[in-house]
């Protein structure tokens, strides 16, 4: 599967992370929007794997910031991090259209599965290019819907 070139990648930053961060590994990315295939059938677990935990400590971070109870925390990890939110973040973005599938895939929306792990994985993907910067992080996850609601 081809990956996409340096033009999609600007234009995933653009639309999809609303200019919040721009990769400097783009490699980094690249594995991010990958599909799984029968060359590559893990795809992009180990970054999403990263972006997931990355997510749930942000998170937890903030909720301390403002002083919630571990409930409130918990709940809105819960809510957040879940794979239909995740999954319909998403769609809400139009990050299929970056998602690189297999010709098999092609011309059909990316599962819920594959849209959730893909939203992790850039997470993941930002964790790492930033070197484990935490406001990197979060301003994506804020550009991508993913933060507590005020």
């Amino acid at each position: 599967m081809p990956l996409p070139p340096d033009e999609e990648i600007e234009a995933f930053e653009n639309l999809v992370l609303k200019n919040s961060y721009r990769f400097t590994k783009r490699a980094l990315i690249r594995d991010a929007l990958q599909g799984p295939s029968p060359f590559n059938p893990s795809g992009k677990k180990t970054l999403a794997l990263a972006g997931d935990a990355s997510l749930r400590q942000m998170l937890v971070d903030q909720g301390r910031d403002r002083e919630k109870s571990p409930e409130e925390i918990q709940n809105v990890i819960t809510k957040v991090a879940s794979n239909n939110n995740l999954n319909d973040r998403g769609i809400a973005l139009g990050l299929d259209r970056f998602i690189v599938k297999n010709p098999g895939q092609q011309g059909f929306m990316a599962g819920k599965n594959v849209m959730s792990t893909t939203m992790e994985a850039i997470l993941g993907a930002v964790h790492y290019d930033s070197d484990k910067n935490g406001a990197d992080c979060e301003n994506v996850m804020a550009a991508l819907g993913l933060s507590w609601s005020e």
